[in-house]
């Protein structure tokens, strides 16, 4: 009886890309292989890649490198490159890497199994980039299935002038609302209690059909016996209205978590941006965001070094943040990426000024997070058990409704507190290995919380981001 087939796959980038490496999962499945993670052996490697800045270029580079060292060195007998990198370079690493036996760029993956035993390389390369989520594809889960994300759209209309995105996935490209729900009946079905709802562009769901659908679609996915949490990430700030807020209000399952990346505050750069949003606009936001919902949680993401910005821009950010809390911010430097239109403006900001605003910004909105975490001490969460410390499976991990996967923190509760008492250990904030992958392990000997089950947690400290917690 001959060997299974085995391949392996090495997601990089956003969650987009987990999604999509799920699929590629099920493509290689139904096609008779058995599929692992994160590993470089068997019939092929297949590195899902990111292309949209530099930082993960390099790394997605430096795996595409390490696989074709496996493969010298016979631990796999193919290389096969995937995803935005793929498909925003791969014709030119084509000529380059002769030892990648196939590059497939954002369309195609029920393709690759197919593809990938010819012997002559293949460049599988659309001119449009993105077409459709291929729904005839199985997933099969990458992480635990009882939180999981799930992609509503691709590509983007915004154009915003730094962005590379809809060079690489295209317009704006939304999914049929019943294919949608339908998936997420499966998800449930496998476990999910938690959906995670992403696209490049949420807020606009259904657009390209003529109508914002993003409602109705909320409205449906509801419905669905098992699910408890749904979360949205990226709401673009200028297409949140008061009845997706009203909605969101009501609602007893999605979790009141506002993701809005607002990028600058500055109108000015906000301008040289193409956001479609002023400082004005973004107050407004925040100030009726917080009349209309109780206790939300609020995530942005802000771009420093942008071409153009100026000392009183900058200190404009610090005058926003004195003013304005948020409880989680991500600081990015301004990435110079082609064809991007802000990659040929005048004024570039030089890298040293660039760093310098990075880490006060980054040190200043530290102390405003580090701050609000103080806010849940002595409070009692539901919280979702999510597995355990893969470096110390004696300590539990788990997350109140305001933290996102692999994103916000964790609440960490030790041995100690099965029994009332917190255990104290050497506080170092979580970093998950392997993008967030917790512990498949599905419970603690000691503590019987079992992962993918919501238990109460009493809030004892707070730590940076993260919180220490006792079970109640």
């Amino acid at each position: 009886m001959s060997e299974k087939r085995h391949i392996s796959i090495i997601p990089l980038g956003c969650p987009k890309n987990d999604v999509d490496s799920e699929l590629i999962a099920g493509a290689f499945k139904d096609a008779g292989y058995s599929v692992g993670w994160n590993t470089l052996k068997g019939d092929a490697a297949v590195i899902n890649t990111c292309g949209f800045v530099k930082d993960a270029i390099d790394e997605s580079l430096d795996a595409i490198m390490e696989a074709i060292e496996a493969k010298k060195q016979g631990y796999v007998k193919r290389v096969i490159v995937t995803g935005c990198l793929a498909q925003r370079f791969g014709k030119q690493l084509a000529s380059q890497l002769k030892e990648v036996d196939l590059f497939v760029g954002v369309n195609g993956f029920e393709n690759i199994p197919s593809l990938m035993n010819r012997r002559v390389q293949k460049t599988l390369i659309s001119d449009v980039p993105y077409t459709a989520y291929p729904e005839n594809l199985t997933r099969v889960a990458y992480k635990h299935p009882h939180s999981v994300y799930l992609k509503i759209a691709d590509g983007c209309n915004n154009r915003c002038s730094y962005c590379v995105i809809p060079y690489i996935k295209g317009k704006l490209k939304s999914r049929n609302t019943q294919d949608i729900v339908k998936e997420a009946k499966v998800l449930a079905n496998n476990g999910a209690v938690e959906l995670n709802i992403i696209a490049q562009d949420t807020m606009n769901f259904g657009l390209d059909r003529g109508k914002n659908e993003l409602i109705a679609l909320l409205s449906e996915l509801e419905k669905i016996e098992g699910i408890k949490w749904i979360r949205l990430n990226y709401l673009y700030p200028s297409h949140i209205t008061n009845d997706f807020l009203s909605f969101i209000s009501d609602s007893e399952k999605i979790v009141k978590y506002f993701d809005v990346p607002i990028q600058h505050i500055s109108d000015r750069i906000l301008k040289s941006m193409n956001r479609s949003t002023t400082s004005d606009d973004i107050k407004r936001l925040l100030d009726t965001l917080n009349k209309k919902i109780q206790n939300p949680f609020l995530r942005t993401t802000i771009i420093v070094g942008f071409p153009g910005e100026t000392d009183d821009d900058f200190n404009e950010l610090i005058e926003f943040f004195n003013n304005y809390c948020f409880h989680r911010i991500g600081v990015f430097r301004y990435s110079n990426e082609e064809p991007a239109p802000a990659s040929r403006f005048k004024n570039q900001v030089p890298e040293k000024v660039a760093v310098e605003r990075f880490n006060r910004l980054n040190e200043f909105v530290n102390e405003q997070m580090f701050n609000l975490s103080t806010d849940f001490v002595n409070k009692t969460y539901e919280a979702l058990i999510d597995g355990v410390d893969p470096d110390d499976p004696s300590i539990t991990i788990a997350r109140p409704w305001f933290f996102a996967p692999e994103i916000d923190g964790y609440i960490m509760i030790y041995p100690e507190s099965y029994n009332g008492k917190t255990g104290m250990t050497k506080y170092t904030h979580k970093v998950p290995k392997s993008k967030g992958m917790l512990s498949t392990v599905s419970e603690t000997s000691s503590s019987n919380l079992v992962t993918g089950t919501f238990k109460l947690i009493k809030i004892t400290d707070a730590m940076g981001v993260d919180l220490i917690g006792e079970v109640v």
